[in-house]
């Protein structure tokens, strides 16, 4: 994918678009920060000019006006930055917000692209751990507020001497070429250091992760995490160094050019002041005038930087923002799955070049337990991923009551589907809330009863109401592999689903629980179609077809019965694994 353009535009867009109070309060803070400066070029002026008029009365007045406009100042200062610091976290939440909603709407093929994986990594980096949000927005407030600073002393100045002017805007034009290299050197620099970042935090989040706690002490990958955790380290310090090294040249560069040309204000100034014979207050407002002046360059220089660390940071998340949603093109409703027709499909995933799947034809009827096998690789999982539309075909049809699945709207066909996927998912909530916040709890309590979940759960001191994740919670629980996928496929049982899928789902089941879900399959299903895939033949049975996949093409599709029957690869299978599970006595 082509790197964005115009990213300052775009984020703008985007971030006004999920918080546009942040944006009020950054602009409140940019005129509260640029008044304080310039009456800040007013203080000692006004000061001296009271003491000239030898006026005891205009002098109170002018410290009076002084401490009051000061005190107001300041006072808007500190509820400008505390507005700042209750909406930042809520601008950052919005973004979060929206970067979510927008991967929820990604093409699932996407998500299994390493490239779009890495991408979504680079995102997660830049705002959470870099926080560029906040950088950028603050260093474009720093800039804002500083410009118009300068305008404001920049008057003041011209109404002493236009000379200084031309001085002071000769200094801006070296610093302003002196940046514009810094700038693409700063930019080369943050490109070559955000893939040994992503690199130096993979492998420091590796080597953090309590999950990879017992794999690294049993074996060698620790070393090798380590090994090149440090060598990254490396990598990173030695970029940084560099970076360090060449933005300080540039930094004295730009100093050396701020003390010339203050120096040359001084000169100026004190030649005009006693040439003319000015007052001193008059001489005081130029020069205080002159150095804000200066401070404003220097902090717009240092703001600029941080805005182009900040501008490579953010520019994976427009080009996430930019990638072409998934559409639901579909108008039809449906309300009951009355049969499933797969017509002379072809598919193969995006990068592939074989295809995964060849010419497979097959219909399933309303209410029909039918298990799908093979050898792994031969295309079992796709044909799930294609009923969920989580990919379209390459070639044929899919036909849902005899019409193609793309007519149907995708929202109301995917209500009818239920699915326990191999690599299913449990969240940081209750028991009783990863199963269904719709259903009632007696009826969570029969479900669980019917997978033969319902006992242990009764035996947690907060029963269906126990969290499922320590991270959050200190009382939570942690369950086997098994017993999180019995609430996996309670979960799957607990949605009015018309179809239901289940991918491997007692893999992680002891024999003796996996033939208690055998034999309450049907009563399970009952009123549901269901696809069944695992590589245990024994669950077959309990179907009334096969669908037997070889090397992504229909080898076969019948009852358990006919396919004992015939020399076929299911009887081989069946054979092979009942074979390896007799028990032989001695």
């Amino acid at each position: 994918m082509k790197k964005p353009k115009h990213i300052f535009l775009k984020f703008i867009g985007y971030a006004f678009k999920a918080y546009k109070i942040y944006f009020f309060v950054l602009i409140f803070h940019a005129l509260c920060t640029a008044f304080t400066t310039i009456l800040g070029a007013y203080t000692l002026s006004l000061i001296l000019q009271a003491i000239e008029t030898n006026s005891f009365s205009k002098g109170m007045y002018y410290i009076g006006f002084l401490v009051g406009a000061e005190v107001i100042l300041a006072l808007l200062n500190l509820f400008s930055k505390r507005l700042i610091d209750i909406h930042q976290p809520k601008m950052t939440e919005a973004i979060d917000h929206m970067m979510a909603e927008k991967i929820l709407s990604l093409p699932f093929s996407c998500l299994e692209d390493s490239y779009y994986l890495e991408l979504k990594k680079n995102v997660q980096m830049g705002i959470s751990n870099m926080g560029a949000i906040h950088s950028l927005l603050v260093s474009l407030t720093t800039i804002a507020s500083r410009v118009l600073s300068l305008i404001g002393l920049g008057v003041i100045i011209a109404r002493f001497d236009p000379v200084l002017i031309a001085v002071l805007f000769i200094g801006i034009i070296l610093n302003v070429i002196f940046i514009l290299i810094s700038m693409k050197v700063q930019v080369n620099i943050y490109k070559s250091l955000l893939p040994i970042n992503f690199k130096y935090g993979y492998y420091m989040s590796a080597l953090m992760s309590t999950e990879n706690c017992k794999d690294l002490r049993l074996y060698s990958t620790h070393a090798l995490l380590y090994q090149n955790f440090k060598c990254f380290s490396k990598l990173v310090e030695k970029n940084l160094t560099s970076a360090q090294m060449k933005m300080g040249v540039f930094q004295s560069i730009i100093s050396s050019v701020r003390y010339i040309q203050m120096a040359a204000v001084y000169i100026l100034s004190g030649v005009r002041t006693i040439r003319l014979k000015l007052p001193i207050s008059s001489f005081s407002l130029t020069i205080s005038s002159a150095i804000s002046f200066s401070d404003c360059i220097t902090e717009i220089i240092s703001a600029g930087s941080n805005y182009i660390q900040s501008i490579e940071y953010i520019t994976p998340l427009i080009e996430l923002m930019e990638i072409k949603e998934e559409t639901n093109t579909g108008k039809k409703e449906i309300d009951q799955i009355q049969s499933i027709r797969f017509d002379h499909v072809y598919f193969k995933y995006p990068k592939a070049d074989h295809y995964v799947l060849e010419d497979v034809t097959f219909e399933i009827k309303a209410f029909e337990k039918i298990s799908i096998v093979g050898l792994n690789g031969a295309g079992k999982t796709t044909i799930i991923k294609l009923l969920c539309q989580l990919y379209p075909v390459s070639q044929g049809k899919i036909l849902i009551n005899n019409t193609s699945i793309e007519e149907f709207d995708k929202d109301s066909y995917l209500s009818l589907l239920s699915a326990v996927f191999q690599d299913y998912k449990l969240f940081a909530y209750s028991i009783k809330d990863n199963i269904s916040k719709d259903l009632s709890l007696t009826e969570i309590k029969t479900i669980c009863q019917k997978v033969g979940i319902g006992e242990k759960v009764e035996e947690l001191p907060k029963q269906y109401d126990s969290c499922l994740s320590k991270s959050y919670e200190d009382d939570a629980v942690e369950l086997s592999g098994g017993q999180r996928q019995k609430i996996a496929i309670a979960r799957s049982l607990a949605k009015n689903a018309n179809l239901l899928i289940l991918d491997e789902p007692t893999s992680a089941l002891d024999p003796l629980a996996e033939a208690e879900i055998y034999e309450n399959f049907n009563s399970l299903t009952l009123n549901k179609t269901a696809i069944y895939i695992s590589h245990r033949m024994s669950s077959s049975i309990f179907c009334d077809r096969i669908l037997v996949l070889d090397g992504g093409k229909v080898s076969d599709f019948d009852t358990h019965e006919n396919l004992m029957k015939k020399d076929c690869l299911y009887k081989r299978l069946f054979d092979l694994q009942s074979h390896n599970y007799e028990i032989i006595e001695n």
